[in-house]
């Protein structure tokens, strides 16, 4: 228990680049899956929803770096992509998909894990 306690910094920064690359993994999927099979219904709206993501997934690594860091602009971000992350396993977590499941269980368990680790009293303290 002490070593999660000592390295709950550590284990945010690790969960926060892990949910980076899940969102690049999804985001490449999805582009290379839309420009393969043609799906593409409006071009303007598949470039901006691809440069969104893209902002997004710097924006997430940027937060990870700077909560390692210590910095206090970097708690209220990090906890913000924990509960989206709750958000986003909820409807995973409802597919028959048995991969499916299985990532929304594992995006679920590291969203809870980082919302549990960033608000225990003692790393609060440090960004305060």
């Amino acid at each position: 228990m002490k070593w999660w306690l000592g390295n709950s910094i550590s284990i945010c920064y690790y969960i926060s680049l892990f949910q980076g690359l899940s969102l690049s993994v999804y985001t490449s999927v999805a582009f290379v899956g839309a420009m393969l099979t043609g799906d593409i219904e409006r071009i303007d709206t598949f470039i901006v929803e691809n440069l969104l993501y893209l902002l997004l997934i710097i924006l997430i690594f940027f937060i990870a770096i700077n909560f390692k860091k210590l910095k206090r602009a970097s708690f209220t971000p990090f906890l913000l992509i924990q509960m989206f992350s709750l958000i986003i396993a909820g409807p995973l977590l409802q597919s028959n998909k048995l991969i499916t499941l299985g990532l929304g269980l594992l995006i679920g368990v590291s969203g809870l894990l980082g919302i549990i680790l960033g608000l225990l009293p003692q790393n609060r303290n440090k960004f305060m």
